[in-house]
């Protein structure tokens, strides 16, 4: 389950997502009846987008802006699938200060020239929320909890909230797999002939 909020208006809705590393994306968004409202693909470089009910197909290269008109969250790719694998970016770092934290576990804060990363961990070492700043400013902000049972260190429940975009979204898994097979050509999209394609590129 989905749901995002922007300035603009508010989404909410049923998604099948396949993050792969390090940068391939499917996103599959379901209507009550479970046939499929949009499909999204990205192999990495590129971007394709399936509208069924309109007969639309957007292509473009897989970037932050083109990627940011449909997910409605303006992250690079590869960041985007990495958040999804609760394996967020690292900043590159100068210095790194661990603190002990009473009542929810460890703090670490790494510092570069002028970008900070705090990242929380709970009392199981689970990775809960991580703050990244711009010279002490903060532009990204991502929490995870909900941790599956039986020893699954992999979160059910995500946020991210960019403060600057005035943006939100959340994410709850209902049936996580992780290391699935997946089939070949996945990431790819293949507009059935009479579809009308939509160049995202174009000025």
């Amino acid at each position: 389950k989905v749901k995002v909020s922007t300035p603009e208006n508010s989404l909410k809705g049923t998604q099948v997502l396949l993050p792969e590393q390090p940068d391939r994306l499917r996103a599959e968004t379901l209507s009550p009846f479970g046939s499929p409202l949009l499909l999204l693909a990205a192999d990495g470089e590129n971007l394709g987008v399936l509208l069924p009910s309109q007969n639309l197909y957007y292509t473009g290269i897989a970037s932050p802006a083109n990627l940011g008109r449909f997910v409605r969250i303006p992250l690079r790719l590869a960041d985007l699938v990495s958040v999804l694998l609760h394996q967020p970016p690292l900043v590159d770092a100068g210095s790194e200060e661990a603190f002990e934290l009473q009542e929810v576990g460890w703090l670490l804060v790494r510092k570069g020239a002028s970008r900070r990363q705090e990242l929380t961990f709970n009392f199981e070492r689970q990775l809960v929320e991580v703050n990244y700043f711009d010279r002490d400013k903060l532009f990204l902000k991502i929490t995870y909890g909900k941790f599956g049972k039986n020893g699954d260190r992999f979160p059910l429940l995500f946020g991210i909230e960019l403060p600057e975009q005035k943006t939100t979204a959340s994410l709850e898994f209902s049936d996580p797999e992780t290391n699935g097979k997946l089939r070949p050509g996945i990431f790819q999209l293949t507009p059935a002939e009479g579809v009308t394609v939509v160049p995202l590129d174009e000025k």
